[in-house]
């Protein structure tokens, strides 16, 4: 059996254990809440006007019931924020961490949530600035580069840093540092970079530049050009006025209507409620429903890849491990086969599957960009990855209807040049769609360590920064 992924996708996942459902997606069991303060702000008036209908009827077209919810009463601990998309199943429960401006990223957390929820990990921050406003924490991680240019003499980055680190907290009203802090799906964060260039004659330019935690390659706010400047000598007073200016900018971002960051917090003297009390506990699993039609008298042989439309469970899913989970996303198209011989035994079964890389998405253009760059998949260099298996291991009985067969495969993965041996376990089972027809869903999983294939990770701590995960569910139909 020959399992060939073409993922430039991978430099961005870490695969988690599923359950093989139904074939097709049971909605009975969901909801879409949108938490919102009606008369609040220009940001919910606008969100209501325009992004709102537009979550309706995405939700709408995944057959998801929406519920809005207004944030005028007791809420749970983690609605600290509005708007506030929040997407729960029987499976559990998972707090959209986006643009609400970006509709695809909307559907993409719809679709991805609904068969892998969030987990409950907070993400730990620590000496890093918060502003309590509030229910919601606003964090921004501080970011200083070396001097550049011409350093004075006898340089210290080190006493530097500390040194304006101590005139960034001078220079914020709202924010105050932090040794550590947990944050919530809710909390809110932009990043402060600052670049000191210094000139022979003792000049100081300060750039800066201010980015969402939404989109980490294009600044909401920047200034280059011109940047500030005072004498080396003045360099405390310099700090100051640019951890002001970057603190003024947020508030601009956090009360813009249009630029995707904006909200308004839940007041501080909201009470605490549990998610039950407000209707939204999780429900019960749903039946698995009785598939129409009567069985073959035997499971086919030769198998053809079946690509999901919408609506459909995504074949191939990606995200970092909890707390940053919210960088996820999936792959859409691919071409594969699954060919049994006669004796229908997994082990001697022989299957490819090959991955559209273009196909891979996490809901938002320019991410998707950011993926093909070359501190990740690099897909101009190399434009696949591959995962060809050598050997596989099954419990010694044929794959049959009503029978899951489990699996376990190992062979080398390769991805940017690299090799590296590859074990994980799989699930094999024929089953009866809705519509009548037979379906073989192949199902597993598998993580990576982002380090042993040169890829830059995420934004956060260790070692969930670098690690990917991905979740598949490959579904075949007969072939003709």
């Amino acid at each position: 059996m020959k399992i060939r992924l073409l993922l430039s996708l991978l430099c961005l996942l870490t695969l988690a254990i599923f359950q093989v459902p139904a074939l097709a997606v049971s909605t009975a069991s969901e909801t879409l809440a949108v938490f919102v303060q009606t008369g609040t702000s220009d940001v919910d008036r606008l969100f209501q006007e325009r992004q709102l209908p537009q979550i309706e009827r995405i939700a709408a077209e995944m057959d998801v019931p929406v519920r809005v919810i207004e944030a005028d009463q007791a809420l749970p601990a983690a609605v600290s924020i509005t708007p506030l998309v929040v997407f729960q199943n029987h499976r559990g429960r998972s707090v959209y961490q986006g643009r609400t401006t970006t509709l695809d990223r909307v559907r993409n957390f719809i679709r991805t949530s609904r068969f892998v929820p969030q987990a409950e990990t907070p993400l730990v921050r620590e000496q890093i600035p918060i502003w309590e406003n509030g229910r919601a924490r606003i964090w921004a991680p501080i970011k200083i580069s070396k001097v550049t240019g011409t350093p004075p003499p006898g340089y210290d980055h080190d006493a530097f840093l500390q040194e304006a680190h101590r005139s960034i907290a001078e220079g914020f009203d709202r924010f105050r540092y932090r040794d550590r802090a947990e944050l919530g799906r809710a909390d809110r964060g932009f990043y402060m970079d600052f670049y000191p260039w210094r000139a022979d004659d003792g000049t100081l330019f300060l750039s800066v530049a201010l980015y969402s935690q939404f989109h980490c390659k294009e600044p909401v706010f920047e200034k280059k050009k011109p940047p500030l400047i005072a004498p080396w000598k003045n360099r405390k007073k310099l700090f100051e006025q640019a951890a002001a200016l970057l603190e003024a900018e947020v508030v601009k971002r956090i009360n813009d209507p249009v630029g995707g960051d904006g909200f308004d917090p839940v007041a501080a003297d909201v009470k605490t409620a549990s998610w039950e009390s407000i209707g939204l506990a999780l429900p019960a699993p749903p039946k698995r429903a009785e598939a129409a039609g009567a069985l073959p008298e035997q499971v086919p042989r030769r198998w053809t890849l079946v690509s999901p439309n919408r609506v459909d469970r995504p074949m191939i899913q990606f995200r970092f491990p909890s707390p940053l989970d919210q960088y996820r996303g999936e792959a859409t198209r691919a071409d594969g086969r699954f060919v049994l011989t006669e004796r229908l035994r997994a082990q001697s079964a022989d299957a490819q599957v090959v991955v559209d890389t273009t196909s891979v998405t996490m809901g938002e253009g320019t991410l998707d960009e950011a993926l093909g760059g070359s501190l990740l998949l690099y897909y101009r260099k190399y434009p696949e990855a591959s995962f060809t298996v050598k050997k596989i291991e099954d419990d010694g009985h044929p794959i049959a209807w009503g029978r899951l067969t489990p699996v376990g495969v190992s062979g080398v993965f390769t991805l940017k040049g690299t090799q590296k041996p590859l074990s994980l376990p799989m699930e094999i089972e024929p089953i009866i769609g809705t519509d009548g027809m037979p379906r073989l869903a192949v199902s597993g999983s598998f993580q990576i360590d982002l380090k042993a294939f040169d890829i830059e990770g995420a934004d956060g701590p260790a070692p969930q920064r670098d690690m990917l995960m991905f979740d598949l569910y490959l579904l075949f139909e007969p072939a003709e």
